[in-house]
Parts: C-alpha cells; sequence; structure tokens
C-alpha cells in the first residue's frame, strides 16, 4: 500500500447487492441501468449538494423541486401523508418514464422503515454525513435553536440514520461532506459510478463547479424567516403577532416572564390590521390572559417562536412599560 491509496476521501461504497446487478430485465436491458437513487442524510448535512449534482449530470430528480435544496416536493408531501397507494402510483409513472431517476429526502428514516426500499425500483441509497458541530451550528443559524440542543438532535438523528442504514439490503454509497470539498473530482467519480451515470469532461466541469461550500443562494433558500412582536395588554391579556415568512401554518409562540415559561398560544387569530399590511394570511395573532398569573410592574415579559432562540420584537421589557388598553 502506498500513500496514495492511504489517502482518507471520506467514500464508503457498501454494494450489497452486487449479484443483482449482473441480472437483465424482461426487456434484456441490464438491471444496473433501472435504477431509483435515493438521496438522504441528516437535514443540513450537504444533501442539497449531492441532489444537485445529479441533477446536473442529468438524472430526474422530480417535477417540483424546492428551490436550490433540490427537495423532491411531491415525493415528501407522499411519504409525509404516508399514503402508499399515491405514492406506488407516482413510482410506477416515474419508473414508466425515466430508466433511472431519483430523489432527495433528508431522514428519509422518519417515513420509510428499511423493507419499505423494496417499493423502489432497483433503490441505491446516497447517504450524505457531516461533522455533528457543522450541522449543529447550521441548524442553530438557519433553523434558531440553541446550539447545544441543536448539537444533540443532530447526533441523535446520524445514529437512527445509522441504523437505518445498517438493516437496508440494497447498495449504499456514503460519502462525507467535508471531504466532498477536498477531493470533488474523486467524489464526482464515485457518485457517477454508483449511479451509472456517464459524464464528458465539459459535464465534469459543470459538476466541479457545484461544489463550493457556503453558497448563498442556499444560505439565503435554507434559513427561515420569522417576523412578529408584542403588541402590548388588553384587557389583562399580553397580545402580539408572528408568522414564518413563506408558510401559512400558524406559528407557536413561547412566553416568559422573567425567563420562566407561562405558556405556549398559536399565533392563529385574524387581525385586520396584519391582513391589510400582507403580513401573510392575516392570521397570526396570539393572545395570552396574564391574570392567573399574578405578575408584578417590574416583570421582564419575552416572547419567542417555540423551541427556538429568536424573540419577538418589543420582547425583554417590564410589564408595566407595555402599552395598556382598555376595550370599549
Amino acid at each position: 500500500m502506498n500513500h496514495i491509496s492511504a489517502l482518507n476521501v471520506g467514500v464508503i461504497n457498501s454494494a450489497r447487492s452486487a449479484a443483482a446487478e449482473t441480472g437483465r430485465n424482461k426487456t434484456g436491458r441490464s438491471k444496473a441501468a433501472s435504477r431509483t437513487i435515493i438521496v438522504t442524510g441528516v437535514a443540513r448535512s450537504g444533501t442539497s449538494l449531492i441532489a444537485a449534482l445529479l441533477k446536473t449530470a442529468g438524472v430526474f430528480m422530480g417535477e417540483f423541486l424546492y428551490d436550490v435544496v433540490n427537495e423532491d416536493a411531491h415525493m415528501l408531501e407522499l411519504l409525509r401523508s404516508r399514503d402508499r397507494t399515491l405514492l406506488k402510483q407516482l413510482i410506477r409513472q416515474r419508473n414508466g418514464k425515466h430508466a433511472s431517476w431519483g430523489f432527495k429526502i433528508p431522514n428519509l428514516n422518519a417515513y420509510l422503515k428499511p423493507d419499505d426500499l423494496s417499493l423502489f425500483r432497483n433503490p441505491h441509497l446516497v447517504i450524505v454525513c457531516r461533522d455533528p458541530v457543522a450541522v449543529a451550528v447550521r441548524n442553530a443559524l438557519s433553523e434558531h435553536y440553541s446550539e447545544m440542543e441543536a448539537m444533540f438532535n443532530a447526533t441523535t438523528a446520524m445514529q437512527a440514520l445509522s441504523y437505518f442504514v445498517q438493516r437496508t439490503q440494497c447498495p449504499v454509497l456514503l460519502l462525507s461532506y467535508e471531504k466532498a470539498l477536498s477531493f470533488p473530482n474523486t467524489v464526482i467519480d464515485s457518485l457517477m459510478g454508483f449511479c451509472q451515470v456517464e459524464i464528458d469532461e465539459l459535464k465534469r466541469g459543470e459538476l466541479f463547479l457545484q461544489i463550493k461550500p457556503n453558497r448563498t443562494e442556499y444560505l439565503l433558500a435554507a434559513t427561515r424567516h420569522f417576523a412578529g412582536r408584542i403588541d402590548g395588554l388588553m384587557d389583562g391579556q399580553l397580545y402580539g403577532w408572528c408568522f414564518q415568512d413563506g408558510r401559512i401554518e400558524p406559528v407557536a409562540v413561547d412566553v416568559f416572564a422573567d425567563d420562566v415559561l407561562l405558556g405556549t398560544v398559536r399565533a392563529d387569530a385574524f387581525r385586520e390590521d396584519l391582513a391589510d399590511q400582507g403580513a401573510g394570511s392575516g392570521c397570526h395573532g396570539f393572545f395570552l390572559d396574564l391574570g392567573p398569573f399574578g405578575l408584578r410592574p417590574s416583570a421582564v415579559i419575552r416572547a419567542r417562536v417555540n423551541g427556538r432562540t429568536i424573540e419577538l420584537d418589543n420582547s425583554g421589557k417590564r410589564l408595566g412599560a407595555l402599552d395598556a388598553r382598555v376595550s370599549a
């Protein structure tokens, strides 16, 4: 063994069903030419990069993709709904149109069991792995979680995904995101070889340009944006509003007094002023009755998006300093 062969390039190719690869289907076409390429990994681990490489190489990755992150919206909807009938129908449609096709869904093990992979034609799993600290920091920045909580969640998710991979019976390619940045050509060769996708030098150059960290368009698309405010008091009730940009689902808001959680409320009440301003759907108001808590005017009131670190505007003020209003 020389020093070149001893390099750690962060690639594990575990082709467990190699015998099946040598067979032929009823049309005489090699089974290796007909496969479903499933890209997954812990969220924020680099799955978007691998999906972008496959898409750029010409692999069909879905009709409706979330911008930049290349997530298959249709497939995700069916997996979340757990509607097997519609899922099988979609698989048949794509099998009929494409010799090989794929999709990218992070945390696939949250939606499918290892045996469920048999629903797909000749499934080939591509698993992207990333330093858990980097995953935690990205989640803290993009999702507004605390870094230590994000670290715990990342390591727990990796353990669950590893257990899922261990129990699969299909070929698996594991790729290190960090090593992909250091050895881009090796990762391109490994991915294209595993997926049986042929590329020329021009296409290789296009793939090479995809491999770079902290792409501006990704950072913008992958970050959740929230807006909200504590407006004041009305008849002893704290009121305000909060919503997530681009989403109509209600946001939950945690309300604290002197850092003690008073309660979690849904910001789902319709407010005409929000609708007039174009703030989401307008159904983003929240109320919390403070009467039962017997708070002093000096109590510091804070409001945060549930489970996240982001605080609403006007948060951190003393109760007595909040505008008091009495309804007619």
